[in-house]
């Protein structure tokens, strides 16, 4: 509000100005005494165009009738003013809202292998923070539209999309049917069931992780789609209990999840083709003195400090702890 304030403010004291002169004035100019009532009221009826009449005669009194005309052109072309101050004020804001969201749509569509966030509440922003600082696209849909005004320009690779993640068009336009993943977080766990339904019927592919606040919900999240569903209470609890009880563990495990530490950090690594039935030794990452291999997951089965003649599969995802540079060896080396 501050542009239109700064615009109308000025024009209103110069209105309360010009009623002030123009009381003064027709009390001075006028043939016979007049009171400040009447001349208040001559000043007012005059700016506005109502036309009453005059309250004051002006009759054979042309200092009356020209300061008449000069009050009349100064309030008329303030009030003009103001008016078209707010029109243009309402009018470029909704054009240039619409703009930038049928922008924002333009983008989505150019979008491959995103992530999509239902919901922008507290979970849905940490979320966002996350995907923004490992530089994932991402889109965000929020009902609200003044959360969606606040949040739109806060991440340099996200987009926004307000309404209800629950209708299919929505899901649609924020591209659902080309998106890798997508988180379902609102504050209700019948969205977030309808939401993950939806999702799922309108893509069978994508990944979804869906938040619930209430157990009896995670059975059915997982029937209509969800691949994981999260409880934030019940990770919260855990965490603070093992920052009582092991805090020391607690802190190695922040230490290797910062994202922009020189210290070790925890990565996955999908095997490709070529490496595919053959021997964990052939990625030579035991060679490596920054990287552990802590396990190999093979769909629901894992293998704790594998051995190097471990057999990779098609399936198989490396979970390794490594530094950046040595992370980047290792994608090259996947890559060839």
């Amino acid at each position: 509000m501050r542009p239109i304030l700064s615009k109308i403010l000025p024009a209103f004291g110069v209105i309360l100005f010009i009623l002030m002169m123009g009381t003064i004035g027709f009390m001075a100019t006028s043939s016979t005494p007049v009171e400040p009532i009447d001349a208040f009221f001559m000043t007012a009826i005059t700016i506005t165009t109502i036309g009453y009449g005059e309250v004051i005669p002006l009759d054979n009194n042309p200092v009356g009738r020209f300061f008449a005309i000069f009050i009349a052109f100064s309030g008329i072309g303030t009030f003009t003013y103001i008016a078209t101050s707010l029109s243009a004020f309402f009018l470029e804001g909704h054009i240039q809202e619409e703009f930038v969201k049928r922008r924002s749509l333009r983008m989505i569509n150019k979008l491959d292998k995103h992530l999509i966030i239902c919901g922008l509440g507290r979970v849905g922003l940490k979320i966002a923070e996350e995907l923004d600082k490992r530089e994932k696209p991402f889109v965000f849909i929020e009902k609200d539209n003044q959360v969606y005004l606040k949040h739109r320009k806060i991440y340099k690779h996200a987009y926004g999309i307000v309404g209800d993640c629950t209708v299919d068009d929505i899901l649609i336009s924020a591209g659902i049917e080309k998106a890798e993943g997508v988180f379902v977080c609102t504050n209700d766990d019948n969205l977030n069931l309808v939401t993950t339904l939806s999702s799922r019927q309108l893509n069978a592919e994508v990944r979804i992780v869906s938040a619930n606040k209430f157990p009896s919900f995670k059975e059915k999240l997982i029937s209509v789609g969800a691949d994981e569903v999260v409880s934030p209470h019940s990770i919260g609890g855990r965490r603070m209990a093992m920052e009582m009880l092991r805090p020391t563990i607690t802190t190695f495990i922040d230490a290797i999840r910062r994202e922009k530490s020189d210290f070790f950090k925890l990565e996955e690594v999908h095997i490709n083709e070529p490496y595919v039935g053959q021997k964990l030794e052939a990625l030579e990452i035991h060679n490596l003195p920054s990287t552990l291999v802590l396990a190999i997951r093979n769909n629901d089965d894992w293998q704790f400090k594998p051995d190097i003649n471990t057999i990779l599969k098609s399936e198989s995802v490396l979970v390794i702890m490594t530094n950046a540079e040595e992370k980047a060896y290792i994608q090259e080396r996947l890559s060839k």
